[in-house]
């Protein structure tokens, strides 16, 4: 019976807490100033914590695929002694975009744009491109339209014919070389090739190249990609690919700046990530003067180092994630790898490759399955975007420089990178 009567007496003395608790609340924002303004403050403050915490996780739960996990035990790194500007881009709302000049060593901003009216919080402004006058030319993956907007963010001119995607490069006369489609004036891509294989009919997605009048944003060259292997009788290359249905999938267009013994002003390099293939392509003769393949699997991102010298993106892995099943019962495997992504130099002079940084990526396990590139700073350094993760690297003899993430205003998220673009002033 008394134990009874304990529990009661413990509910009644609840129950009376919990109503003059919640009377004080009601005072506190009905403004009464019972217990003094401060105290209205703070208790207002924390009754309203659970409210704020639940619109939190609601947020957080519907984030964007702009939007990376942060690893809890991430750290970042910063032993820059020079100067690194990149333009980056990211997500400011549901509907806009920042593209952002800043500086990785200070972590301070140059200049900002601002890129408004997107029909989908999911869609990616790749790889903007910067001019000297501050207007910059940028697309947004997966949708017509290429655009040059000036320093306030104000158009200047839209292409509207092509859809645009992965790298956007300037040439020798600052025109704009980008990965495209065959058709124009098309919502999305289009099945615009057909191989025909023992009298099998396989529709499949063409690439083409396409060079705007950086003024205008004219059209002034777009040629398929499949068409330029007909003409070259490589057509043959088309069946080395992995995905039918997507057999080029070209991610990279890089223009030669300068003539050297190897390839000449006006080239192109072209990355192909499904048949794992570089072309060195002449559009001034429709000539593929080289075909680079080798120790690389699923690359992105070319750039030519020197005269003699490129450097290539190398993912390293299977152009599609595949899931194989053990049905033997072999107790003895054979482990091979682990495979890391890397840094692939090939020089002309001898048709060789060597890697960069090798020991730093397996350390750090530097890995991107799809996207991702690298560039060699004027220090010798190299700067890697590891895409799938977001993380930024900058590497030099085997070890780390720089290493962080774009931050975020979500706790325990950053910003999805989008091909980050070094800045070398």
């Amino acid at each position: 019976m008394k134990k009874i009567f304990i529990l009661v007496s413990n509910i009644v003395l609840v129950l009376a807490f919990l109503s003059a608790f919640a009377w004080i609340i009601k005072e506190a924002n009905n403004n009464s100033e019972l217990l003094g303004k401060s105290f209205d403050k703070a208790i207002i403050k924390w009754s309203s914590f659970p409210d704020k915490f639940s619109r939190a996780v609601e947020q957080v739960q519907n984030l964007p695929e702009t939007f990376v996990a942060t690893p809890e035990s991430f750290q970042p790194i910063n032993h820059l002694k020079n100067d690194v500007f990149v333009l980056v881009s990211f997500s400011k709302s549901n509907t806009s975009r920042i593209v952002q000049l800043k500086n990785l060593r200070t972590d301070s901003i140059s200049k900002n744009w601002e890129i408004e009216n997107l029909d989908n919080p999911h869609r990616r402004v790749l790889n903007p491109l910067l001019y000297h006058d501050n207007s910059i030319v940028y697309a947004t993956i997966g949708i017509p339209g290429v655009f040059c907007i000036d320093e306030s963010s104000k158009e200047i001119w839209k292409q509207k014919k092509i859809i645009s995607h992965h790298s956007i490069n300037k040439d020798h006369n600052n025109n704009v070389w980008l990965c495209t489609y065959p058709s124009l004036n098309v919502g999305e891509a289009k099945y615009d090739g057909r191989l025909r294989v023992d009298n099998r009919s396989i529709p499949y997605i063409d690439n083409s190249i396409t060079c705007l009048d950086y003024q205008d944003g004219m059209i002034l060259f777009h040629r398929s990609l499949s068409q330029i292997l007909l003409d070259n009788k490589l057509e043959y290359i088309l069946l080395k690919s992995s995905d039918a249905s997507d057999p080029l999938h070209i991610n990279d267009v890089q223009p030669v700046l300068k003539t050297s013994k190897y390839f000449n002003k006006g080239d192109l390099f072209i990355s192909c990530k499904n048949i794992s293939t570089v072309f060195l392509y002449r559009p001034t003769t429709n000539k593929i003067v080289k075909v680079i393949e080798g120790p690389f699997q699923s690359q992105h991102d070319i750039d030519i180092i020197n005269d003699s010298t490129i450097s290539i993106f190398n993912n390293n892995t299977h152009t599609k994630w595949q899931k194989t099943k053990d049905t033997s019962k072999n107790e003895k495997t054979l482990n091979v790898g682990p495979f890391y992504s890397e840094v692939l130099i090939y020089h002309f002079n001898n048709e060789s490759f060597s890697k960069e940084q090798e020991k730093a990526i397996t350390k750090n396990e530097i890995y991107s399955f799809t996207e991702g590139l690298c560039e060699k700073l004027v220090d010798g350094s190299f700067f890697i975007e590891e895409q799938n993760s977001s993380l930024i690297w900058i590497l030099k003899n085997d070890s780390v420089l720089y290493k962080n993430v774009l931050k975020s205003k979500y706790p325990g998220y950053h910003h999805l990178s989008n091909w980050t673009r070094i800045i070398k002033k």
